[in-house]
């Protein structure tokens, strides 16, 4: 038994295509032309979503390959983390070195060589006069030395050169240090240095013989002198006759 419902639309249907090619004949003669564009214009939405489609699967697959580098690199960097850590344990035994070597290394004095060339038998004021003076850097204050033994200090100077006051000399004055302790010690124009005062007179003093005067210039010991006693005062003992050949003036950077 026919459907009268789909027979009606069927109707309708060419009906209005009869209709159509009726009212425009030009359509009638152009059908197949006005078909593809019809087509055209039915696939066009159709493309445009299906290439998203396709962008929006290129995407994914690419973030699923990146995804999974930055999987391999975490735990490779992971192994590195372990390594690090690894050869920080196993070097960590050598930092004590390492300090010696790079940052606790010492300081090399700078000195200047000289000669005497006045009142080298220290008959006047027991000091003498040196041939190099500001030209070579030389300042007032520098240590004048016999190897590390202090021979005097520079009093004067010109440019060319300078006076220096020894270690005998009345006019001269330093403070040292003995068993950790600094004192004050002054010349007498004798082979030895009287002691003016304890450089902090709250602490107690003793002082025993042969024990080591030191002056602490810098990075560098020097040495002053030994203790001794002259009716039982400590007195600071220089060498009997010092030594004026191959001096040297210790330089403060």
């Amino acid at each position: 038994m026919i459907n009268n419902k789909k027979v009606f639309l069927v109707y309708i249907v060419f009906f209005f295509i009869f209709l159509t090619f009726l009212l425009f004949p030009k359509y009638g003669n152009n059908t197949k032309l006005y078909s593809y564009f019809i087509k055209e214009k039915l696939e066009t939405p159709f493309g445009f979503v299906g290439l998203k489609i396709n962008n929006f699967y290129s995407l994914f697959q690419s973030n699923k390959v990146h995804l999974k580098n930055i999987n391999q690199l975490e735990k490779e960097n992971d192994y590195l983390i372990n390594i690090n850590n690894y050869l920080l344990t196993i070097t960590s035994k050598y930092k004590d070195q390492y300090k010696i070597f790079h940052e606790n290394y010492p300081t090399i004095p700078t000195t200047i060589g000289v000669s005497v060339i006045g009142d080298r038998n220290l008959l006047l004021n027991r000091n003498f006069i040196i041939n190099k003076g500001k030209k070579s850097g030389i300042v007032i204050g520098n240590y004048v030395l016999d190897g590390i033994n202090v021979i005097g200090r520079v009093k004067n100077l010109t440019n060319n050169n300078a006076e220096v006051v020894t270690v005998i000399s009345k006019d001269y004055g330093d403070e040292v240090v003995i068993n950790n302790q600094l004192f004050i010690v002054t010349g007498t124009n004798n082979n030895y240095l009287s002691f003016l005062r304890k450089k902090n007179t709250i602490d107690e003093i003793n002082l025993k013989k042969n024990q080591k005067v030191i002056i602490k210039n810098e990075s560098v010991d020097l040495v002053l002198g030994r203790i001794d006693f002259i009716n039982k005062q400590p007195v600071v003992i220089t060498p009997k006759n010092l030594n004026l050949d191959n001096l040297r003036v210790l330089i403060n950077d």
